[in-house]
């Protein structure tokens, strides 16, 4: 019934209400000229210099200034739900230092991941952001570009699946300023605004922003029966000054500085109770203390810790952080301080060489408190932390002069990050060093460098060449970390390196049919390299030789090659653009996810999750946009993507304990190549052919906007966003999933010369479906399960472990409100 409704929604908006604006209007072209047709030419910096986006064999989704206005894009996600092939899901609020994970989750073209650094990288001004984007302001933008497939030829590190590239705007001559306020339900209050001033004619400009956003949160929290479950507040400055003293040469130079300040957000675990499948089977209880016959633990006769089969739905769940818990020690679901900046020195020769530098230092300091529990009580089980990471790049670039037939460029980059100080706080709420701060220190980090071009040739009129290569070289640095339980620093241990040396190729071919229309094919590598593992600082010495010895304290590099079909163009007799590109990636060495168990030097056990490197994936996949202007009163953007995302080749120790009957693993070695003869089930668990985690297979999106005057002075806009993402599934095993999610916005309004008042709905539907699902253990229903070779509690060729249970992460609610922009 709901999607035979939607479905309805759907056709009446496509009928009715269709679409949305131009990705830039001829005010975001800064004077860029037409195509045949009368179209607007949309100018784009993805392959680090100046080209028309009908130009360039690379699929790649533009949004300009007065769109990101229009549709009320607030945040990346929003990005993501304009973009056919990209999905980006806020699992956990705003939490992370930007190290991937359930927060930070970028999925380019299926390309998804659970842990580790994310798959896809994020730029402002092309300067590579290490840390969380997720609060980033738009409001000083003048477009974003979603670059999709791998673009590790020329942008390097972590952009193996796509690059996402922030385009700043440049103060200028002209005066320019603008003012926005948002009111909504839920205490939304939101206020920004930016002035550009020509400080000299020709000579000095200077931008100044701005941005304070508070949302009180959509969800009533349990433990405390007030609605601060998502609650939010942000603000940041920023400015950019642009110095020209001459024909030749322009500076600018950019700074910024935020903070976030969140309370718990909406998560909720699944229960263990409801596990409706491959259950344990218990076949009695074991008494390990003889003067505690209280304390007894359940035998399971397999190794499964249970599973829930199916579509995990939100329903009227009740949620629960103990928000007032960490604010008696001080502190907050998130506190997040931020500082960025960047130096850009273009220099252009007469004969039309442009020499480009660009650096950057970008600092960040990150204090998480969770909840661990996610269930009201008085005595809350805490995790508090805090973590520091700054970071520091140079690059350099020659440009060739780009009228010519052969062109190019060539380029150097060093990149140095750094972990800093950070500290864990006691929360043991029987203690009497309650709140106290145990400070440590890390040398984790990454020392990047790397040379890279591109050549261009021109072989006919109509048929052009390229060719890029990069060669880097990547040092992970890792250490153990452990705050000795002092308030006094305490420095890192076991300090080790690896080095990750790569070549990273792309070739590109484009054959211009006629001015509308090109036909292009690439080819390209992409890689991510390797790193460590973090073993449990509070682990004992035996169970943490246990884990090294499984081969988990590393993993290795993954590899994807793209091979990619494409046309782009105009259609004609209209002013509508379209994109369609369909590829195939083979993907090798996929970095996953396992968690394993272990036993803490307090005496109770706990889990930690590793990264682990999948066999082989493929994935097969195809992009259709079309964008741009029915009529003066219609502009339309649609968006469709089908991403066949498969692992070729993976055995998942998780899923063959998953499907374990007679207790006894199938292979005798952590490679899995010595089969074990006790094993009468046989190995089963290889998961070829199952679909990747954490990815839809089919992304729609529909967008619209109407208008038509109502005075001389006034004209009335309505404009529809809606998104679809059919159902991910949590892991590997392709068994708990999240069902298909449909968001749809709405936006009216009127605008008055520089003045548009915008009234919204947001999540009209109400749709709950989870925005993450994510695997862990119910840390309350401990179990032994066979392990031939061990003893746990007195008990032999035992381990114990814990029932499965889920985290579950809830999407924002329906949401009304009100925008008043001015801009002069």
């Amino acid at each position: 019934m709901k999607k035979s409704l939607l479905m309805a929604s759907v056709a009446g908006l496509a009928a009715a209400l269709p679409m949305q604006a131009q990705a830039q209007d001829a005010d975001d072209q800064a004077g860029a000229d037409s195509r045949e047709t009368g179209g607007p030419v949309i100018v784009v910096t993805a392959r680090k210099r100046e080209e028309n986006l009908i130009d360039v064999p690379l699929a790649i989704t533009a949004i300009g200034a007065e769109e990101i206005d229009e549709a009320g894009i607030d945040n990346i996600s929003d990005v993501a739900l304009q973009t056919p092939g990209f999905s980006f899901r806020q699992g956990f609020g705003r939490t992370g230092g930007g190290e991937g994970g359930a927060s930070v989750r970028p999925a380019i073209r299926g390309m998804s991941n659970i842990l580790g650094a994310a798959n896809a990288g994020f730029f402002v001004d092309g300067v590579f952001v290490s840390g969380n984007i997720t609060s980033y302001q738009l409001e000083n933008l003048e477009r974003v570009e979603v670059i999709r497939g791998p673009q590790s030829a020329l942008y390097g590190r972590q952009t193996f699946a796509g690059a996402i590239n922030f385009v700043t705007r440049k103060p200028d001559n002209e005066f320019r300023a603008g003012a926005e306020v948002t009111v909504g339900q839920y205490d939304h209050q939101e206020v920004s605004g930016f002035v550009s001033i020509p400080l000299q004619e020709d000579v000095a400009a200077l931008e100044l922003n701005g941005r304070y956003y508070s949302f009180g949160g959509d969800y009533v929290n349990a433990d405390n029966g007030e609605r601060d479950i998502n609650d939010q507040q942000s603000w940041n400055v920023g400015a950019k000054f642009r110095l020209t003293p001459g024909d030749n040469l322009e500076a600018i130079l950019g700074v910024a500085y935020g903070e976030d300040r969140d309370k718990g957000y909406a998560t909720y675990k699944f229960g263990s109770e409801n596990l409706n499948c491959f259950l344990p089977e218990i076949s009695g209880n074991y008494q390990p203390f003889f003067f505690l016959p209280s304390f007894t633990i359940p035998v399971n006769e397999n190794r499964s810790r249970g599973y829930f089969c199916g579509e995990i739905e939100q329903g009227d769940r009740e949620l629960a952080y103990n928000n007032d818990e960490l604010e008696e020690l001080g502190y907050r679901g998130l506190t997040r301080n931020y500082f960025r900046s960047d130096l850009t020195l273009n220099y252009y020769f007469d004969s039309d060489w442009q020499l480009t530098s660009i650096t950057a230092f970008n600092g960040s300091e990150n204090v998480n408190g969770f909840d661990n529990d996610l269930f009201p009580t008085d005595t809350p089980s805490l995790s508090i932390g805090g973590s520091r990471t700054h970071d520091f790049s140079q690059n350099v670039r020659l440009l060739s002069p780009q009228d010519a037939r052969i062109r190019g460029l060539a380029g150097a980059y060093y990149f140095r990050q750094r972990d800093g100080e950070g500290f864990n706080i006691n929360t043991s709420w029987t203690s009497a060093e309650l709140g106290n701060k145990y400070r440590l220190d890390s040398a984790d980090g990454v020392n990047n460098w790397a040379v890279y071009g591109m050549l261009e040739f021109d072989v006919t009129d109509q048929l052009t060449i390229s060719a890029e290569g990069r060669y880097q070289e990547d040092e992970i640095l890792a250490s153990d970390e452990s705050d000795g339980d002092s308030p006094a620093i305490t420095a890192p241990t076991n300090l080790r390196s690896e080095t990750f040396t790569a070549f990273l190729p792309r070739f590109t071919a484009k054959f211009e049919v006629n001015p509308n229309l090109n036909i292009y094919a690439a080819v390209a590598k992409g890689n991510k390299p390797g790193g460590f593992n973090d073993l449990p600082s509070d682990g004992t010495a035996a169970s943490v030789a246990d884990l090294v010895a499984r081969g988990i304290e590393t993993f290795d590099e993954e590899q994807v090659w793209s091979y990619e079909l494409g046309t782009k163009g105009l259609i004609p007799g209209t002013s509508l653009s379209f994109n369609v590109a369909g590829f195939y990636l083979d993907w090798t060495s996929q970095q996953l996810t396992q968690s394993q168990p272990y036993e803490r030097t307090q005496g109770d056990f706990s889990t930690v999750p590793f990264i682990v490197n999948a066999g082989a994936s493929e994935i097969k996949g195809l992009e259709v946009e079309v964008f741009g202007r029915v009529t003066d009163w219609l502009d339309v953007r649609v968006g469709y993507a089908y991403n066949d995302a498969t692992f070729k080749d993976f055995y998942d120790e998780n899923t063959e304990e998953l499907l374990d009957t007679d207790g006894e693993p199938s292979f005798l070695d952590v490679d899995f190549t010595q089969p074990n003869p006790a094993d009468t089930d046989g190995p089963n668990g290889q998961v070829a052919g199952n679909r990747l985690p954490q990815t839809p297979v089919h992304q729609l999106n529909l967008a619209g906007t109407v208008r038509f005057p109502v005075s001389d002075n006034a004209e009335f806009f309505l404009r529809n966003d809606l998104a679809y993402e059919s159902n991910r599934y949590a892991q590997v095993h392709n068994l708990a999933r999240t069902g298909d999610s449909y968001n749809w916005n709405i936006r009216a309004g009127v605008e008055f010369g520089n003045l548009t008042v915008t009234g919204f709905v947001d999540n009209v539907l109400e749709d709950k479906t989870p925005l993450v699902i994510t695997r862990l253990f119910d840390f309350n229903r401990g179990m032994l399960v066979p392990s031939p070779g061990r003893t746990t509690f007195g008990r032999p060729d035992s381990r114990f472990t814990f029932f499965r249970d889920f985290i579950v992460g809830a999407p924002r609610k329906r949401q009304f409100g009100l925008t008043v922009n001015w801009r002069y």
